[in-house]
């Protein structure tokens, strides 16, 4: 996809593109709404991705540009409009919480799970670092989870090969497409804790790469697998959701400790970005991490997800408090600063 990066950019591209459909939530729009003169014909509101909702937008969509400005919900939306009526379409993301941006489908809520639909090609992506500021710094370092996410992925594709469950053609070099992800995201963590211009555009720039390999590859095994299973539980289950990017690093960090997959990589990058993980700062209770994992195995099985290792999890023999344990660790937080002519890495603890 064609990519612009800056800081103060988001209000200059809306100004100059003519009438347009705005995809949007509140937040968003409230941080530009005062430097936009091309004010928008129509606004639309994301948060319900049914299928339903989103052809019924797409229906009543006027014949013009869309743009979507805000989170996954306002890019996955204005991508369905967009795709649905041939419009033309400009997205803005508010935050790298998600790779939706970047991606061709749509993530539909439907039946009770989610599916992917579309194919939709922006003709640009305005990636704004003060807009991504704007935002509480939590959503915005959560962004690493659609990255993270390799860490297990491709452990459960190479599982599902070993078991004769691959669909899409496992070899021994594939592991390399998920290392280089993880690696770069292991390096540039401590600019991403920073909200630096250089930290959040090599997030951004991942997010790019992983969504044109989705579309190369035609399938996303390499990036989604049981860690995404566990968030898709963890929604059934309790009915609500919380910031995906948190959400998939929860399921990281407990689907790499069952699958004896490194774990410890896995938590030292979600400490290098500062990511929230504990379930007081997730808001999340012990007894809803719990009963997704025991849901998990079942619940993969019904919505037909790929063949992944959480197939292989006993739902009566979870140890609880080694399982929240994985999750309520001490975060420590790294700062990266240059004296004369050596980088330094600081170390400090946040409770």
């Amino acid at each position: 996809f064609n990519a612009t990066y800056g800081n103060n950019i988001a209000a200059n591209a809306v100004n100059s593109i003519g009438d347009y459909l705005l995809v949007t939530q509140p937040e968003p729009w409230a941080v530009i709404e005062k430097d936009v003169i091309n004010k928008p014909v129509k606004i639309v509101q994301s948060g319900d991705l049914s299928p339903e909702n989103l052809d019924r937008l797409a229906q009543e969509a006027p014949n013009m540009t869309v743009v979507g400005l805000g989170g996954g919900s306002a890019m996955d939306t204005a991508k369905w409009i967009h795709w649905r009526r041939s419009l033309p379409l400009i997205q803005l993301p508010s935050l790298p919480s998600v790779d939706a941006c970047f991606t061709r489908m749509s993530a539909l809520r439907d039946k009770g799970g989610v599916r992917y639909e579309g194919d939709a090609v922006p003709e640009m992506v305005y990636v704004d670092f003060e807009l991504f500021r704007a935002a509480p710094r939590s959503m915005v370092t959560s962004g690493i989870g659609d990255v993270l996410s390799c860490h297990t992925a491709w452990f459960d594709w190479k599982f599902a090969a070993d078991q004769g469950r691959d669909e899409f053609g496992w070899n021994e070099d594939m592991p390399k497409i998920s290392e280089m992800y993880l690696d770069e995201l292991f390096d540039c963590a401590p600019g991403i804790a920073e909200l630096s211009d250089d930290g959040l555009r090599r997030l951004m720039e991942l997010h790019r790469d992983i969504g044109w390999r989705c579309h190369e590859m035609k399938h996303a095994r390499f990036e989604e697998g049981s860690e995404h299973f566990f968030a898709y539980t963890f929604e059934e289950v309790t009915g609500r959701t919380i910031l995906h990017g948190e959400l998939v690093s929860m399921g990281v960090l407990i689907m790499s400790y069952f699958q004896n997959n490194n774990h410890e990589r896995a938590r030292e990058t979600i400490a290098r970005a500062n990511t929230r993980h504990r379930l007081e700062e997730l808001g999340v209770t012990k007894d809803e991490v719990l009963e997704s994992l025991r849901r998990l195995p079942s619940f993969t099985v019904e919505q037909k997800h790929w063949y992944s290792h959480e197939r292989m999890i006993d739902s009566g023999k979870i140890n609880n408090e080694e399982v929240i344990g994985l999750l309520n660790w001490e975060r420590r937080l790294f700062y990266v600063i240059r004296i004369g002519r050596r980088w330094w890495v600081l170390i400090a603890s946040r409770p």
